[in-house]
């Protein structure tokens, strides 16, 4: 038998509303959730875990408990505040987004699959 829910959120993979928040009751007491797109979801990560807890529509007189890995400092159900007409802050540009110096391995592995396509359109060609 699963755990009860204990709320829901806008699935943190595909953003589906409605995916039930559960909890485990191992070690470490993490939160989970099931979305009806993407299945069941039980990642650990303090990250994750962090964004459950306060981005949770927690049912009324659900009782979850911290995960272990959510510092006292991070408040159960209080969503970050976004209001789309503020504008940007002022950022340098050493804060803005450098190319890395070296290409990404994903780049790497579509060059040697680009270069095998054209090697096997040479060899079927003759």
């Amino acid at each position: 038998m699963s755990n009860p829910s204990l709320g829901t959120i806008a699935c943190p993979t595909c953003a589906t509303e409605g995916a039930d928040v559960r909890q485990t009751k191992r070690r470490g007491a993490h939160l989970y959730w099931q979305c009806a797109e993407c299945g069941l979801m039980q990642p650990t990560g303090a990250a994750i875990q962090g964004r459950l807890w306060r981005e949770t529509d927690w049912h009324a007189g659900a009782q979850p408990i911290r995960p272990a890995n959510v510092p006292q400092a991070v408040e159960r159900g209080q969503k970050p505040d976004f209001d789309p007409s503020e504008a940007e802050p002022e950022g340098d540009a050493a804060t803005e987004a450098q190319p890395t110096e070296r290409p990404s391995a994903a780049r790497g592995v579509g060059l040697l699959l680009l270069g095998a396509l054209g090697l096997g359109v040479i060899l079927a060609t003759h």
